[in-house]
């Protein structure tokens, strides 16, 4: 018996954790997305939200994560950022890595844009969203956004499982239910 003890405890130390941030802002009806460059290691080619992962001394502070990385990959200062609202967070496994995605929607009052080496940066319609080639994840995570009718206070924590070999999202509003 303590063998299987000491063998769960291994599978256990093999699996952990990676906090990310991603903001999907919007200008005039465009939304800023980055297409990753085709020499990335993770993900090249696909397109996302502004973000990354959150660092060490953000952990309990996922909104200032994501306004330094909408600074680092585009040059937008936190002042031409407004209504910048945590909508979703985002929990899947991908091998023994358990990912966790803070998603941020908000306006920016400029277009204005600086070059990075994370990939090219595009203002893309509302209306163009889901044509993109996205993670499964973002890409459900937006399809839920552009259906649901949630006021912008709304936060909604999703959970990737495989149902068959495909990905099925279970979504769950974020309350206070006042205890």
């Amino acid at each position: 018996m303590k063998w299987l003890l000491i063998i769960f405890v291994k599978v256990i130390d093999l699996v952990r954790l990676i906090n990310y941030t991603c903001a999907f802002l919007e200008n005039d009806g465009c939304f800023l997305l980055i297409k990753r460059a085709p020499d990335r290691d993770v993900n090249p080619n696909f397109w996302s939200g502004i973000g990354g992962k959150i660092e060490p001394g953000e952990i309990n502070d996922p909104f200032s994560a994501c306004v330094r990385e909408i600074k680092e990959e585009t040059g937008i200062t936190g002042n031409s950022i407004e209504d910048l609202k945590l909508r979703y967070i985002i929990i899947r496994r991908h091998k023994d890595v358990i990912r966790q995605s803070y998603i941020y929607f908000g306006k920016v009052n400029t277009k204005s844009i600086a070059d990075t080496g994370e990939g090219t940066l595009y203002w893309i319609p509302k209306e163009e969203l889901m044509h993109k080639q996205y993670t499964s994840t973002y890409k459900k995570m937006i399809e839920h956004y552009l259906s649901s009718d949630a006021d912008d206070n709304t936060i909604f924590v999703g959970v990737a499982e495989s149902v068959g070999g495909k990905l099925k999202m279970c979504w769950s509003k974020v309350e206070d239910f006042g205890d």
